[in-house]
């Protein structure tokens, strides 16, 4: 099995026109732009000893887009 990250948007994510982008934001928990510094701790910990027992999960680091 395999643990996966899947992130929200992120501020530097240039494929959708400014108008999706803003839509995509106000709808997170937290109503700003992801940066990649948002997701380092999630891969650090993946790659850390601390997360050798975690098998066949995904760590959502999105801002809350999921929540809502």
């Amino acid at each position: 099995m395999r643990t996966a990250l899947v992130t929200g948007t992120a501020a530097s994510r240039r494929d959708l026109p400014a108008e999706a982008f803003a839509r995509v934001r106000s709808q997170q928990a937290v109503e700003r732009a992801l940066t990649p510094s948002d997701c380092a701790g999630a891969v650090a910990f993946l790659a850390s000893d601390d997360a050798a027992t975690m098998t066949g999960q995904t760590l959502c680091p999105d801002g809350g887009l999921v929540l809502l």
